[in-house]
């Protein structure tokens, strides 16, 4: 009997790591775009965080905070 489970845990792990290496940099491509246009809004605050991706800014309305 075969053993077809290396092809299939080879590819499981390619995408992961395809989806995490995409999540990083989509977040970064967003961070971006909240650093430029947070700035012109009205009461909005530009709130940092960081996480497992790494770091990540949001654009809040003064009221939630």
């Amino acid at each position: 009997m075969r053993n077809d489970f290396s092809p299939i845990a080879l590819a499981m792990m390619t995408g992961v790591a395809i989806g995490m290496l995409a999540s990083v940099f989509g977040q970064k491509a967003i961070n971006q775009h909240h650093l430029k246009t947070c700035g012109d809004k009205v009461n909005h605050t530009l709130v940092h965080t960081t996480g497992f991706l790494g770091d990540t800014y949001y654009c809040v309305h003064n009221k939630y905070l």
